[in-house]
């Protein structure tokens, strides 16, 4: 299931993850039942608030709204058009520069979501540049 914008998804608090609670009955013994706050499931989806609540205790989210949902504009759609393209590229470049495109790819996305366009513009730049060792390719975003 997709979170939609605005919703988080943590490890449940009250079975720690499991799915199960231990309860006793009524003839005092205890029991192994299904969690009431995540039905089972382990985990729960909560919206900002809470999700923010949860944070400030220390808990870290299974799952965040996309960051396509929450920034997006010309920049952000050439910085994934040239992500994308390096990507696809990534076996034949010399030597293969995946763990430096995706640093530089976050790096601007986390620009972009501080609304610092400037930064991101400069990490987008090194990804252009990491490109044009395939410029002759028939999709490569630039002027060929």
């Amino acid at each position: 299931m997709a979170l939609v914008a605005g919703e988080y998804k943590f490890t449940c608090s009250d079975c720690q993850g499991d799915g199960s609670v231990q309860s006793i009955g009524t003839d005092g013994e205890l029991y192994w039942d299904q969690c009431d706050d995540c039905l089972g499931a382990g985990s729960v989806d909560v919206d900002e608030q809470d999700a923010a609540e949860r944070i400030d205790l220390g808990q870290t989210p299974l799952r965040t709204p996309p960051t396509s949902e929450l920034h997006s504009g010309p920049l952000k759609d050439e910085l994934d058009q040239w992500f994308n393209f390096l990507c696809a590229r990534n076996e034949e470049s010399s030597p293969p520069a995946n763990i430096m495109i995706g640093y530089v790819y976050g790096f601007a996305e986390a620009m972009l979501l501080a609304d610092r366009q400037e930064l991101a513009r400069e990490k987008m730049d090194l990804l252009i540049r990491a490109a044009e060792e395939f410029k002759g390719h028939p999709g490569f975003p630039g002027r060929q």
